[in-house]
């Protein structure tokens, strides 16, 4: 109703109702600027509320796991004295086994004994026997060697006995077997050679067209690159000045309400609570056994160097990719 008063008053006024429709409309735009800022502040209200509701329930879980973590380790200890006692218990059954098993070896060391002595001398005989073979076995070898000896010698001697084997080869002449194609090894070589020049020279002209080409290619791509660079430079001028109009735009105005008030109050009473929690939780840590804070301690540097080495990792796989797009840049380029 109201603005249907406004514009039966501007129709009515005649000279001037330009201007009034103006102001109307920038009262109008500033209504609306407000009501989408107050909306955005709202918003940012409830999702922090949220992260701190969040940050509470994580911080009691973990209150909870270390209670359920102090009731294990108390039970494992436990355990582990009753093990330990068992398994003394054991060992002292099985001391008592092995005195036992110990006398009775005792008493059959002396009949393995007199069966070692008897064996013993089994394998005396047997050995004297085996040595008086070994001595014709090795008479009978040496005879053998001095004969390959002798024939080795006489072969040697029959090799030092020079035999002429020279022959000497004419280079200009032909085989002789009657061919139109047949040439001479001089000839040959000559052929070779200029085979070989002729060859050189058509690889010199392809390599000037090959550079010829490479340089018209680099011209090419110097003067786009130029173009770009050209190019980007406008287009990040123009887009600097479209950010400032719409930061010009965008400046929000002041929110006040009763809503958002008690938002933000709501937000600071989580955000002590928050507060508060964690540092009951570092005063705990702080009375734990001194072990156990070495061991949480160790843990931490353990997963703050692994977190390194992976952020160092991470950091020389991508400049050995910079390398390798330069270098492609590069050869192209060239």
């Amino acid at each position: 109703k109201q603005w249907y008063q406004r514009r039966v008053a501007i129709t009515a006024g005649g000279e001037g109702t330009d201007d009034n429709f103006q102001i109307w409309k920038k009262q109008r735009d500033e209504e609306l600027r407000k009501e989408e800022a107050e909306h955005q502040t709202r918003k940012k209200m409830i999702g922090l509320i949220s992260y701190e509701e969040a940050m509470l329930a994580k911080q009691r879980l973990t209150e909870n796991n270390k209670s359920k973590v102090l009731k294990m380790k108390v039970e494992a200890d436990k355990m582990l004295k009753e093990f330990l006692i068992c398994q003394l218990r054991q060992e002292e059954e099985i001391r008592e086994k092995v005195l036992s098993i110990q006398d009775s070896h005792l008493q059959t060391k002396a009949a393995q004994q007199k069966l070692q002595d008897l064996k013993r001398k089994m394998v005396q005989d047997v050995h004297a026997e085996s040595a008086a073979l070994m001595q014709i076995a090795v008479e009978e070898a040496a005879k053998d060697m001095d004969r390959k000896m002798q024939l080795i010698q006489e072969i040697r001697a029959f090799d030092r006995t020079s035999i002429d084997t020279v022959k000497f080869v004419d280079l200009t002449s032909t085989a002789g077997f009657g061919f139109l194609c047949e040439m001479s090894i001089a000839e040959l070589r000559e052929r070779i050679v200029l085979m070989n020049e002729e060859k050189s020279r058509d690889l010199e002209e392809k390599r000037g067209d090959i550079l010829a080409e490479k340089v018209s290619y680099k011209k090419m791509i110097e003067q786009k690159l130029d173009a770009i660079s050209h190019n980007r430079e406008l287009i990040g001028k123009d887009a600097a000045k479209k950010s400032k109009e719409k930061e010009k735009l965008k400046s929000p105005p002041q929110v006040q309400s009763s809503e958002i008030d008690a938002m933000q109050k709501r937000l600071e009473e989580k955000r002590a609570e928050r507060m508060k929690m964690k540092s009951t939780q570092q005063m705990t840590m702080q009375s734990l056994p001194v072990k156990r804070a070495v061991n949480l301690e160790a843990e931490k540097r353990a997963m703050e160097e692994r977190r390194w080495k992976e952020l160092e990792n991470t950091r020389e796989r991508v400049a050995k990719m910079n390398t390798k797009t330069v270098g492609y840049r590069d050869t192209l380029l060239t």
